[in-house]
């Protein structure tokens, strides 16, 4: 009875043993699969082990790609028996090309010419920007050229023709000057409205601020800004009118909408400033306060920016005393 009872016994020892010597054996190597790969213009079957993603195929192949270049199936993806690889070259070129700025043409009218005269008040000059374009090229065709770059190196300058609108009337005496806004310009009329003349061509006066100083020699105006109205609504400018041909000086300050006034007994300007929104009315007003000479120099702040109560939104207006403290 012992020795029938030991024989199970010694087979499942002697299959646990067979088990484990199997298990130490190394395994066998993976079989070998064919892929084809085309690249650099040409096709070839290259074999590999299976279970080898698309990199390993190229580096079997000897094909070392570069950064930019693309396969078609992935490089990271697992291949199998008969699988197609496209490996697509591609090549990032940075090119530069200068481009003519063509000038603008303004024409400003002149109420001290005859109807239908003209006169060249400034010739136009072209200006010259280099663009860089970044172009993409795959197998050496072109798929795609994005300019990454703009530099303007010469800015263009405006043609000013100066085209008359005299009309015929009757001339009438003033006791002084009077400056007014006519299609963006500024002109002078000086003891009679006969006697007219302008002082800034400029054609992009906006109207925003537009003072004469306490003594009728200076001039404020506000001009429309290049940039974009989201960045930049307006800049203001001063203006002697009494030249003969009258230079306007910018005053380093920007975005003034609805207070700029002359400081009594000064040569300076007080201005508020707002930041441009896109919900009416087209401002967020500051309510801050500066203070700049027109005879140069940066603006200095005098106010600091606040609320400016209830309807602040719109901005706040200040007045000066007579011996010129201000005076909220």
């Amino acid at each position: 009875m012992l020795r029938i009872r030991l024989r199970p016994t010694l087979l499942a020892i002697s299959l646990t043993l067979l088990m484990l010597t199997e298990s130490c054996r190394s395994p066998q190597l993976g079989a070998q699969i064919t892929v084809s790969i085309t690249a650099d213009g040409t096709t070839r079957a290259v074999s590999v082990r299976d279970g080898s993603t698309v990199s390993q195929a190229f580096q079997a192949a000897g094909i070392a790609p570069d950064e930019l270049d693309q396969s078609e199936p992935p490089f990271y993806t697992v291949l199998s028996e008969g699988d197609s690889i496209t490996l697509r070259r591609v090549e990032e070129v940075f090119e530069t090309e200068q481009i003519i700025i063509p000038f603008e043409r303004q024409v400003v009218r002149n109420e001290t010419l005859p109807e239908g005269q003209t006169r060249l008040v400034q010739a136009g000059v072209n200006g010259l920007e280099e663009v860089t374009y970044r172009s993409i090229l795959e197998d050496g065709i072109q798929v795609s050229k994005t300019a990454v770059n703009t530099v303007v190196l010469n800015e263009a300058l405006p043609e000013i023709v100066m085209v008359g609108a005299q009309a015929s009337f009757t001339p009438l005496n003033i006791p002084g000057n009077l400056v007014y806004l006519s299609s963006g310009n500024a002109w002078i009329m000086e003891g009679s409205t006969a006697n007219r003349r302008i002082i800034v061509s400029t054609g992009d006066l906006d109207g925003r601020i537009f003072r004469l100083s306490p003594n009728g020699e200076y001039l404020i105006f506000t001009r429309k800004s290049k940039k974009p109205a989201s960045e930049e609504i307006n800049t203001l400018w001063v203006v002697r009118v009494k030249n003969t041909e009258p230079k306007p000086l910018w005053l380093k300050a920007y975005n003034v909408v609805h207070f700029a006034e002359w400081i009594p007994g000064t040569n300076s300007v007080a201005y508020s400033t707002v930041e441009p929104r896109a919900a009416a009315p087209g401002w967020q007003a500051n309510n801050d306060l500066y203070r700049v000479s027109i005879t140069g120099g940066n603006p200095r702040k005098m106010l600091d920016a606040n609320s400016g109560g209830v309807y602040g939104w719109w901005g706040m207006s200040f007045a000066y005393s007579a011996d010129g403290r201000l005076g909220r």
